[in-house]
């Protein structure tokens, strides 16, 4: 029986070709010669190639597997019940962060997208709280209507200590993944899974009703804590870099006295 517990966290190739030129009147070069059957050259090195390909694939299948994600409802096929509020994450988009809201109703709003390494540390009335990198570390207020900063903080080194822990305990074990609350051990998923599919960091809602969490599918997935219904997937196709962020999210103090 194995076990993997995962809470927390080409080379080109020329080929070369040879043309017999029009009107002389000899065969192409890696023709086999005449009163003879065989194999032109070409032939046999593209069947080498491709035997050699077939040996490449199949080596990774068995290395890493090819697994498909466990099918799921989505949240505009079984809307109800319904997340209490939006949430953002962070994406890459050609060297810059971008940040992008999601409401409840599954419309993406892309805030912002020229940013440079920001990660959402909260969501609260003063709008989204951004945590910037650099020498003079500070945190940056987004309006998530404008996309426009509207406050800027100095900060504390120890503020991403106090970003929330990941919400859920994840396990695989004999092909079943089992998906628990991490402060309750309440089991909010378990299906058939291939061993290399993964949950990434889950969040709770301020309210405590609600976790989200993006899987390696880059499907974010969401569930009320209660068990009541199964996780649904709420949006599809994201490449993002960080756990979500939950409308209402509150900010550690982080302003130097």
């Amino acid at each position: 029986m194995s076990t993997t517990d995962t809470t927390h966290g080409a080379g080109t190739t020329g080929r070369g070709a040879s043309t017999a030129a029009p009107g002389d009147g000899g065969p192409p070069p890696d023709a086999p010669s005449s009163g003879g059957a065989g194999v032109p050259p070409r032939s046999i090195a593209a069947l080498v190639t491709a035997a050699a390909l077939v040996v490449a694939v199949v080596a990774l299948v068995l290395v890493f597997g090819v697994a498909r994600p466990p099918e799921l409802p989505s949240l505009a096929e079984q809307p109800d019940p319904a997340p209490p509020a939006s949430i953002a994450w962070t994406r890459w988009d050609e060297g810059f962060t971008c940040v992008d809201v999601l409401a409840p109703d599954g419309t993406v709003t892309e805030v912002a997208c020229d940013l440079q390494g920001e990660e959402i540390l909260a969501w609260d009335a003063d709008g989204i709280a951004l945590w910037v990198w650099g020498p003079r570390e500070r945190v940056e207020v987004l309006d998530p209507a404008t996309g426009e900063i509207v406050d800027s903080r100095p900060a504390r080194g120890q503020l991403l200590d106090e970003r929330p822990m990941d919400a859920l305990r994840v396990r695989h074990e004999d092909g079943i993944l089992t998906a628990q609350l991490r402060d309750t051990g309440e089991v909010l998923w378990e299906v058939d899974a291939h061993e290399n599919y993964r949950l990434r960091e889950g969040r709770l809602s301020p309210d405590g009703e609600w976790v989200a969490v993006f899987d390696s599918a880059g499907r974010l997935l969401v569930a009320p804590t209660d068990g009541s219904v199964g996780p649904r997937v709420w949006h599809e196709d994201e490449e993002q870099w960080q756990a979500p962020v939950w409308e209402g999210t509150p900010l550690p103090e982080v302003a130097e006295d």
